[in-house]
């Protein structure tokens, strides 16, 4: 399904002088509080998978955060931590470069529970992150997506594609 979008063509979406390259096939959503210094978009794809890109103001972040690495772990931390998430494990962590950046790229698995009412059901889900902070634009950056149990197999190289497109400034 993933390469048939791949293929498909992609489109540059830009706004606020960074840009990313997505597959034509989605749907935009731009959150409609979003400004120049903070805000989000979602990459709705016809599968019923999503892609978010986040940016906010890099020194409150830096305030809470002293490095990348530990903006991308607190994130991290969030999704374990969260109600149905039974388990959390880190597939792979690595340092990408980026734009002149050092970005923090994550894969996670999640283990959750199904339902309330199935205590003993649960969903394996795959997540990635990339975590950036752009001193040129003055913002930190997050490109993430956690995937549905049932999503295509190769939806992690489609989302690689997507970071490699990625221009802070």
């Amino acid at each position: 399904m993933i390469h048939v979008l791949v293929n498909a063509g992609s489109e540059k979406f830009s706004l606020y002088g960074f840009s990313i390259d997505y597959p034509s096939a989605c749907r935009i959503e731009l959150n409609s509080k979003s400004s120049r210094e903070t805000g989000d978009v979602t990459f709705h794809f016809p599968n019923k998978e999503r892609v978010i890109l986040i940016w906010g103001d890099l020194a409150k972040a830096q305030k809470r955060f002293h490095t990348v690495e530990g903006h991308a772990e607190h994130g991290i931390r969030r999704i374990a931590t969260s109600g149905p998430v039974k388990t959390c494990e880190r597939v792979n962590k690595t340092s990408i470069e980026l734009n002149s950046h050092t970005a923090a790229y994550n894969h996670i698995k999640v283990n959750q529970s199904v339902s309330i009412f199935a205590k003993n059901k649960t969903a394996t889900r795959e997540g990635y992150s990339l975590h950036l902070h752009c001193q040129n634009s003055s913002r930190y950056f997050i490109i993430s997506t956690l995937l549905s149990s049932n999503a295509p197999e190769d939806f992690g190289e489609l989302m690689k594609a997507m970071i490699s497109s990625f221009k802070c400034h």
